[in-house]
């Protein structure tokens, strides 16, 4: 698996056979955890969680009834109609659907090659081994010691965001914009990467670009994020409820000028200092650090910021800290690219999480 060359550097022989060794065990501890759920669940007094709340969310649905409830739905209007298709071809068993959030969660994790090998980056099978046994992403998107860790809604977040990804590197990016406003509709976390894409292509005075942005950007949007103001009762309370009110982070609760005061400041401090420079795939990914300014004050979820991964294995670098040890028996050459830095990075979520969990939960 490793050699060492004429000069005493211990590398890495094989990385496409140890990435075939990661993605099989990444695979093979998704798998582990299916069974462990549904094994664990025979209790019928343990929780199921998250995924339990959404099969549930959309029930007013088949009802006939449509309750625009704040309390109860509190997702953009395009992942409950996701929702809603899941749940009916689940036939109204929960495990089916159990099994769907499943299989989204590793076939989108899966997915992720495809997108590599669109960027062009060397050793693909071994990146997406290291992402599939990523801690953070296994932490908030699979495992969880006592309810279900799936996050279903999440998924549908990723579909789009994986199939923008897949389409970013073609010079024609109409098809990006088109996931990238898809992407913001089933969850705001990259909306103010339209904000950004609007004024990026104002300051460059780029107008071909800027009328491929309001349409396939601004279509969906439009679709699934303004027009239920036209259809759906109270509708704006669902983002009225995020600004205002808090759930987790109840130990402080700061006034709504507060909130979108710091979120006005991480908005316009990267508008003027870097916006102008940056690429459409760096900006797409930032706009989440942005909208975490904000969500983190309704939900304190640091499972937000787990796209970021995605983003640290496609912004490559040949080495971005090199340290040399010279001892008795060899040479040490140690480098930290981009691909360890965003593993060693996901340990730290992993330690905010738990401690979030520990202290505040």
């Amino acid at each position: 698996m490793f050699k060492k060359d004429q000069d005493g550097l211990w590398k890495i022989k094989n990385h496409y056979r140890l990435g075939i060794i990661l993605i099989a065990l990444g695979i093979g501890i998704r798998i582990f955890m299916l069974v462990y759920y549904y094994t664990v669940h025979l209790d019928p007094s343990m929780s199921w969680g998250d995924v339990m709340i959404n099969y549930h969310t959309t029930d007013s649905m088949f009802t006939g009834e449509w309750i625009w409830d704040i309390t109860e739905l509190e997702y953009p209007p395009l992942t409950l109609y996701l929702l809603v298709f899941f749940k009916f071809i689940s036939f109204g068993v929960f495990e089916v659907f159990v099994f769907y959030a499943f299989f989204l969660e590793l076939l989108i994790s899966l997915s992720f090659y495809f997108v590599l090998k669109k960027f062009n980056l060397k050793n693909s099978f071994f990146v997406l081994g290291v992402f599939l046994v990523n801690p953070f992403v296994f932490l908030n998107n699979v495992f969880s010691l006592i309810n279900c860790g799936y996050h279903i809604t999440d998924s549908f977040f990723y579909i789009f965001l994986i199939l923008s990804l897949y389409y970013y590197p073609k010079e024609d990016k109409a098809l990006f914009y088109l996931f990238s406003g898809l992407t913001m509709s089933a969850k705001w976390f990259t909306l103010p990467a339209a904000a950004y894409f609007f004024l990026k292509f104002l300051l460059d005075k780029d107008w071909k670009e800027m009328k491929k942005l309001f349409v396939f950007i601004g279509v969906p949007i439009m679709l699934f994020l303004i027009s239920p103001i036209l259809y759906l009762p109270d509708y704006l309370n669902l983002y009225f409820g995020w600004l205002s009110s808090t759930e987790v982070a109840a130990f402080y609760n700061p006034p709504l000028l507060v909130k979108v005061l710091l979120f006005g400041a991480i908005f316009f401090v990267y508008f003027i200092f870097r916006v102008k420079k940056a690429d459409l795939l760096e900006i797409t990914f930032f706009s989440i650090i942005v909208m975490f300014s904000l969500l983190f004050w309704r939900r304190t979820y640091v499972r937000y910021l787990t796209p970021l991964i995605l983003y640290g294995h496609l912004k490559t670098k040949d080495a971005i800290l090199t340290f040399d040890f010279d001892v008795k028996i060899s040479r040490v050459h140690f480098q930290i690219g981009n691909h360890l830095l965003t593993y060693l990075l996901s340990i730290l979520g992993c330690v905010a999480s738990i401690a979030i969990i520990i202290f505040i939960f």
